[in-house]
C-alpha cells in the first residue's frame, strides 16, 4: 500500500502563503468582520512582514501582520494581527499570547519616530476539530477568591475569532470563485478529506498561479489522507485545466521524497555501523573511557555513558533491548546481523574476545 505524504506543518504553511496576499486576507475581513471593514482603507492594507516578537519569546510569533489606514482620517492606523491556531487541542491561554502580540506591536509603533499609538486588532483563525471559543483574560481569572478586589488590575481585551471548521458546506459555495475560496474550503475541510477529495475541482478553481497551486498541493496531501499515486489518480479524472501544474508539484514532492527516503536509508547505515563498531571496541578495549570510546566511533559520549552503564549491570536481556530499541531504533536487522548483534552481547557479557 503506497505511503502518505509527510508534509510538515501543513497547517502553518498554507496559512502563511494564503494570509499573506492582500487580496485574500481583505477579502477574509471583509466577508467575516464587515463592520470591521466599512471602517477601515483595506486597499491600503501592507504586509509587515518584517515584525516579529521578540527573538526570545519566538514560540509566540505572529503568523501574518498587516497595516493598514483607517477610513475617516488616512494619518491615523491599525494593525490586523492573524494568527492561527490549529493544535488538537485547543489552547486554554491563548489571550496570554495574543497580549504579548498587542503589546509588542504598540510598543513598536510609539518607538518610530512620528508616529503615535496605533491600535491592534488581534484575529484568531482556527480550523481545529474540536468546537473552541477561546477565553479572555477576564475569564481566565472567572473565579479569583480575590477578584473582586484585583479584577481592575487585570489587563483584559477582546479578540476577533472565526472558526471555519464550523462553515456550512452551502456558506462556503456561496463564496466568489478567488483563492480566497480556495483557502477557506481546503482548511474548513481540513478534518473532512473525503470533503476536500469531493470537492477538489472547486478548491483548484480559484487557484492564481503556480505558487498557489503548489500550495494547495503540498496542503491537500498533508490533511486529505491520499498518497501521492491515489492524489494523481484523483487528478487525472477531474476536469481541471490547471492539470499540468498540480502534476509538475507532484512529481517534485515525489522526487525530494525518493531523495529523503535515500539520504535516511544511508544514515540508518552508519548507524548501524556505528553501533556495531561500538560493540566490537567496547569488547577488545574494555578500559577504554566514554570519551575515548565515543571519539573512535563517532558516537555522542552520553550515548557512549548510557551504554556502558547498561553493560555494567550484566543483563543480557536489557542490553539487548537497549541496542535495538534505542541505539538501532527503527534500523531492521537481517537474521545474519542479529546473530551477529546476540553474538557480541553475549561476549561483552562474558569479559572475552575469543
Amino acid at each position: 500500500m503506497p505511503s502518505r505524504p509527510k508534509i510538515h506543518q501543513p497547517d502553518d504553511r498554507f496559512f502563511r502563503h494564503a494570509m499573506s496576499k492582500p487580496e485574500v486576507a481583505k477579502r477574509y475581513i471583509e466577508h467575516f468582520y464587515p463592520d470591521i471593514a466599512r471602517i477601515t482603507d483595506l486597499g491600503s492594507l501592507k504586509l509587515e512582514s518584517s515584525l516579529s516578537i521578540q527573538p526570545n519569546l519566538r514560540e509566540f510569533q505572529a503568523d501574518v501582520i498587516y497595516r493598514c489606514r483607517l477610513q475617516q482620517d488616512g494619518e491615523k492606523h491599525l494593525y490586523f494581527c492573524l494568527l492561527l491556531e490549529h493544535k488538537s487541542q485547543p489552547e486554554k491561554y491563548v489571550s496570554v499570547q495574543v497580549g504579548l502580540y498587542i503589546m509588542e506591536l504598540m510598543l513598536r509603533s510609539v518607538k518610530e519616530a512620528g508616529r503615535e499609538l496605533e491600535l491592534v486588532l488581534p484575529i484568531i483563525f482556527y480550523n481545529g476539530k474540536e468546537k473552541w471559543q477561546p477565553l479572555t483574560l477576564a475569564e481566565l481569572f472567572a473565579g479569583h477568591p480575590q477578584l473582586g478586589l484585583l479584577q481592575p488590575y487585570i489587563p483584559n481585551f477582546s479578540f476577533v475569532f472565526q472558526d471555519v471548521s464550523q462553515l456550512s458546506t452551502e456558506e462556503l459555495l456561496q463564496l466568489d470563485l478567488s483563492f480566497f475560496r480556495s483557502a477557506i474550503m481546503a482548511l474548513s475541510f481540513r478534518h473532512q478529506p473525503y470533503l476536500i477529495v469531493k470537492y477538489l475541482r472547486l478548491i483548484f478553481e480559484g487557484a492564481d498561479g503556480k505558487a498557489s497551486i503548489s500550495a494547495l498541493t503540498h496542503y491537500i496531501l498533508g490533511v486529505a489522507e491520499r498518497s501521492e499515486e491515489e492524489f494523481k489518480a484523483i487528478i487525472e479524472n477531474t476536469d481541471l485545466e490547471i492539470i499540468p501544474d498540480v502534476m509538475s508539484t507532484l512529481e517534485q514532492i515525489l522526487t525530494r521524497g525518493r531523495k529523503e527516503g535515500m539520504e535516511k536509508g544511508m544514515e540508518k547505515g552508519k548507524q548501524k555501523e556505528r553501533i556495531f563498531h561500538l560493540l566490537k571496541t567496547a569488547l577488545k578495549f574494555p578500559e577504554m573511557a566514554a570519551v575515548d570510546l565515543a571519539d573512535f566511533t563517532g558516537l555522542p559520549q552520553e550515548t557512549v555513558q548510557d551504554f556502558i552503564a547498561i553493560t555494567a549491570k550484566g543483563d543480557k536481556d536489557k542490553l539487548l533491548k537497549y541496542v535495538q530499541e534505542e541505539l538501532l531504533a527503527d534500523i531492521p536487522l537481517n537474521a545474519e546481523e542479529m546473530e551477529k548483534l546476540q553474538e557480541l552481547v553475549e561476549k561483552l557479557l562474558a569479559g572475552t574476545d575469543r
